[in-house]
């Protein structure tokens, strides 16, 4: 096991200042506080070598969640054990222990090259330098970025920054790595890369990974796990393709034929199924099993000039989950 969550809460105290300018004059003499509860007793266990996507809204409480698990925070209440620490207690062996990275913030000095960045996390962590220097050739190649490790980090594209950001965070190997939106601004292709790259790693070292996204390519790609968050709490822990199959059990066939006398061929099937008819495409959308015996029956009458099976674009389907929580889960 590396992580065990049991209960935690975490609340904030937020000043609560009255609107306009005698309200700002007031509020000076007279501090009044509100407290915010940014997560409700969430419990979560997580086993060494899973990649976990934690999913939610804008403030349902998942950069909070990382936050604890890494020790940045601590929690009103409730028991954490990362790895056999309490984060909260930032000890060295658990700080080496663990990685944190942010797509939206920075590690690496901006005015220096990566290269100069990666040689003051060695001296950091005390990695003995002929370590250093393997970890930093392999994860150096299977990223691909030799050619630019010696370029200064404001000139490198998000994709390449973002890379050298990865490989500063596993320098010491850390056991657990917290990667919180790494895709985001990426263009498709470093998307890919940066997905493969995790995949390859976790495979290879079994590394625990969690993971927050709202690009759910990166969730579907990485992750068959997922937990949940809404409103500080946690709402779903399990199989992510299980969570989209009950947001949407539905496919939509597109059926196309050769001509409209084949379309004359296909009534007595038509009659027995939601079909939607635009010129030479059906079109239908139907739970998986309808959906093989609709196809089935298509293809014993006539073949067609093409034909394809969609499934509802996952993020369509979590904007519909998040929408209306309730509804999928029981």
């Amino acid at each position: 096991m590396s992580i065990k969550v049991e209960h935690i809460n975490k609340s904030f105290k937020i000043f609560k200042r009255e609107a306009g300018l005698l309200g700002a004059f007031k509020s000076f003499f007279n501090r009044r506080y509100e407290y915010v509860e940014a997560l409700k007793d969430v419990s979560l266990t997580i086993d060494k070598g899973e990649i976990i996507g934690i999913l939610g809204e804008n403030g349902a409480g998942k950069t909070t969640l990382i936050k604890i698990l890494a020790g940045l925070i601590h929690p009103t209440n409730g028991k954490i054990n990362v790895n056999g620490f309490i984060p909260s207690k930032r000890k060295n062996n658990f700080l080496k222990k663990i990685s944190v990275v942010m797509g939206q913030k920075n590690q690496l000095w901006w005015d220096i090259p990566a290269s100069e960045s990666f040689l003051l996390n060695q001296k950091i962590y005390n990695i003995e330098y002929n370590d250093y220097k393997r970890r930093l050739n392999e994860l150096v190649e299977l990223l691909n970025v030799k050619e630019k490790l010696n370029v200064q980090v404001r000139r490198l594209s998000l994709g390449e920054r973002m890379k050298m950001e990865i490989i500063a965070a596993l320098l010491h190997n850390p056991e657990i790595v917290f990667l919180d939106e790494p895709t985001i601004g990426l263009d498709v292709v470093s998307q890919s890369k940066i997905r493969e790259f995790v995949k390859e790693y976790n495979q290879k070292y079994k590394t625990t990974f969690l993971i927050t996204s709202h690009y759910m390519n990166d969730i579907q790609a990485l992750c068959k796990r997922v937990f949940v968050i809404n409103e500080g709490k946690g709402l779903y822990d399990g199989n992510f393709d299980t969570l989209i199959e009950k947001i949407n059990p539905l496919k939509k066939l597109i059926f196309e034929v050769k001509s409209n006398s084949d379309i004359n061929k296909l009534i007595q099937v038509l009659g027995k199924y939601k079909i939607e008819i635009h010129q030479n495409i059906l079109s239908a959308q139907l739970p998986d099993e309808k959906m093989t015996h609709l196809i089935s029956e298509l293809f014993n009458i006539v073949t067609p000039k093409s034909f394809t099976v969609e499934e509802l674009p996952v993020e369509d389907a979590m904007r519909a989950f998040f929408d209306n929580p309730r509804k999928f889960i029981d």
